[in-house]
């Protein structure tokens, strides 16, 4: 099995959605395990969002990481129920990727780029700038505690993000 590929490779948007998943032989199974966490049914007064400055594709093994940071933080700092956490992209896009034969003698073996439409690799979510990755729903007290750890989460994700505050009614 080959290791992943930096997340680089993958963070532009470029070319149509590749998303009817039933065209597609083997597609892989989404990584990110939850997508509501913490108390669900309860009234916060606040919600602190992690949102994208640009337009983006984001592996859902970023995501994953992301959710786990930040879903860790507020367990730690804020406690177990005393905050919700929604994930709020899934992740759609299929991603290819043409194998090329390496090594010694490859050349004799591999076919280049003849027929080169690739094999699924993984899943991705495109974003658009300014769009909510994830929200995390706490009261006053823990505004701060919650900013830190989607600032926290930011840093697992292949672009700039920024926090944002917002009072709910």
């Amino acid at each position: 099995m080959a290791s992943l590929r930096p997340g680089k490779i993958d963070r532009k948007v470029s070319g149509p959605a590749y998303t009817r998943k039933e065209y597609v032989r083997s597609v892989p199974q989404c990584k990110i395990v939850h997508f509501d966490m913490g108390l669900k049914n309860h009234d916060f007064k606040y919600a602190v969002h992690l949102l994208v400055d640009d337009d983006v594709q984001l592996r859902h093994n970023c995501l994953e990481a992301a959710r786990i940071v930040i879903n860790r933080h507020l367990e730690k700092r804020v406690g177990r129920n005393m905050y919700y956490l929604k994930v709020r992209t899934f992740p759609h896009q299929i991603l290819r990727m043409n194998a090329m034969a390496t090594g010694n003698k490859a050349d004799r073996y591999g076919n280049g780029m003849r027929l080169s439409f690739g094999k699924t690799v993984g899943l991705a979510a495109r974003c658009k700038r300014g769009q909510k990755l994830m929200s995390a729903y706490v009261n006053k007290t823990q505004i701060n505690k919650a900013k830190q750890g989607l600032k926290k989460a930011g840093y697992k994700l292949p672009t700039k993000t920024r926090v944002v505050i917002e009072e709910l009614a």
